[in-house]
This record gives C-alpha cells, structure tokens and sequence, in this order.
C-alpha cells in the first residue's frame, strides 16, 4: 500500500512538472504572469501563452504580459498565462500587477498609447532608426472561412486578427492549403493580425504591396509571390514556421524592410529548380533561428542583398545557386 502511494504522489509531481513547462517553450524562462509588468535590458524575443500554445513579440525595456502587447491570445481557454524569454537572454522582472503601482500604471499607459497608435494606417521604425516590426495590437478578431481577396485599392484590416478556419487549411506543411489573403493587380494590404492558424498566408499576384501585417504563426509560409509583378513588403513580423517566410514563385522585383522574423526554416526560397528572374532586396530586418538560412535559389538568374540588418542564429545568408546575392552592414545581436 505504501509503494503504491508513494508511486501516485510521484506521478502528480511529474504532471505537474510536465504542466508547468508547457506554459513556456523549451529553453525559455518565465520573468511575470499575465497583468504583471515586467522588462527586458535588451530586444529579446518574448513569448506569451500557456500549455503549449504561444505567441511571440521581440520587445525590449518594461511591458505588460497580456494580450494588449502580444496582439493575439494564444490559448483562450486558459485564464493563466506566462511571459517568457530565452534562458540565455537579458533581462528583469517585476511581480507587480499592472493595476496596483505607479510603474505598472506607466506601463499601462504606454500600452493604451501604442493601442491608440496601432490604428493608424501604417507603423514606422522607432525614432532611434531601431527594428520595430509590425505596430499592430489587436481591436478585435474575427473568422475567415474563404479567402480574402484584395483586387484593388487598399484593404485597411484596421489592427484585427483575422482567425483563418479548417476550411481554409491546419496551418501544416500541406500545399492544399489556401491562403487567408490574396492581394493582386498592385493592390495593397494593410494593418492585419494573423492568427495562430497561419494556413498558406499571404497570396500576392501581379504585383503589390504588405504593409503593417503580423503573422503570429506561419503556416505553409507566410506569403508566396504567385505570378510575376513587383512586390513590397514593409513594417511586418511573423514567429514560427516550419518552412519558409517567403516563397517565390514567379519573376519579381521584391523589397522588404522593416521586418522581425524568428524560427523559421529559411527567410525566402524560390521555387526549387526553377530559373526565372527575381531581385530581392531586404533592409533594416531582424532576422534570428533560421534552421537553414537567409536565402536559397537554384537560378543563375536571381539576385538578393540584405543589408543594415541584424541576424542571429541564422545559418548562412546565401544558399544554392545565383547570379549575386551578399550582405552588408549586417550585426549579430
């Protein structure tokens, strides 16, 4: 009787251990809980969520943990969640809650100004010529259960997650999956959340142009150039991809800038054993744990430059064949 007690007393140690970890990823650390304010000495790459789901935003100095700052909720379902940073990173924390001090009463006042500010019609690089990524905070979400098509003009999506459904794909590597958005003839999208189901992202045909745009976790990929036409892509952000930010599969001139990108397989591939013409050009990207690396092409016709970024844990910059492709000005963080 003894043993089997002590048998069952280990095994709700262990679940609760087991429980426990899963309220951060693997190799990260928790400094608060939600509504606490807490901080980070340098641009650290923060997730916030709970039993394995999770959301990420590269922050740095005070921040509240909660939804506000993140855009999105991970886990609805649960009403405990943790901020989290790697084990290796920088940073303090503060225990207090957001409502009962005059720093988290700062602090909460800085996020209802960068709230306020989210509806704007495009973000911008903080005025030290820093990396700021996509300003969005969520006002609100809602399903997609067919594709969004942007034919012309301008599609504000005015700061909301939109949640793509199974309809539309499970946010796994299937290339049956269908993209939440698909933006053509030189039209433009802007100030877009996309939710934790990232099925095949973004669809841009003829040309056009990305700006403000929050992928919380990539699917497929987070967007793919389907036919040929000039593309800009400006002011983003997207976490967790098990394959590719960027797909190329048609002749393109291609500029991105302003971009936070973290764990992905590759930043951009064009489409494998193909040869047309693409020109890519990125700046002023933040660009970490890439399982491969930067770029990849098997075009003797294809060029690609980054430049005045900053890359950590990125692989190399240049993969398989090309007619040029370099870096300059790049740092490690």
């Amino acid at each position: 009787m003894l043993k089997r007690i002590l048998l069952a007393v280990s095994a709700i140690v262990l679940t609760s251990n087991v429980f426990a970890a899963t309220n951060r990823p693997s190799g990260y650390t928790t400094i608060c809980k939600l509504d606490q304010t807490c901080s980070v000495s340098q641009a650290t790459n923060v997730a916030f969520g709970a039993s394995g789901k999770f959301v990420y935003k590269v922050l740095s100095g005070s921040f509240v943990c909660n939804v506000a700052t993140f855009g999105s909720d991970p886990n609805p379902s649960k009403s405990v969640k943790e901020c989290s940073i790697p084990k290796d990173g920088s940073s303090s924390s503060s225990s207090t809650s957001s409502s009962s001090s005059s720093s988290s009463s700062s602090s909460s006042s800085s996020s209802s100004s960068s709230s306020s500010s989210s509806s704007s019609s495009s973000s911008t690089s903080s005025s030290s010529g820093g990396i700021s990524g996509s300003s969005c905070r969520s006002t609100g979400s809602t399903s997609v259960s067919s594709t969004i098509r942007v034919t012309s003009g301008t599609y504000d999506g005015k700061c909301k997650t939109f949640n793509p459904t199974s309809a539309l794909g499970d946010g796994s590597q299937s290339e049956s999956q269908k993209p939440a958005f698909r933006v053509e003839n030189g039209a433009t999208l802007k100030n877009v959340i996309i939710g934790n189901n990232g099925v095949d992202g973004i669809h841009v045909y003829n040309g056009g142009t990305l700006d403000n745009i929050h992928w919380t976790n990539v699917g497929e990929d987070a967007m793919t150039v389907k036919s040929a036409g000039a593309v800009t892509v400006r002011n983003i952000e997207a976490y967790n991809g098990s394959d590719k930010f960027i797909q190329v599969n048609a002749e393109t001139d291609l500029k991105v800038s302003n971009c936070i990108v973290d764990n992905m397989g590759k930043f951009l591939r064009q489409n494998g054993g193909k040869t047309f013409r693409i020109n890519v050009q990125v700046s002023n990207c933040q660009i970490s744990n890439m399982k491969e690396g930067i770029f990849r092409s098997d075009s003797p016709n294809a060029t690609a430059r980054i430049t005045n970024s900053r890359v950590r844990n990125a692989g190399k910059v240049c993969i398989g064949t090309w007619k040029s492709c370099s870096s300059s000005g790049l740092t490690s963080y």
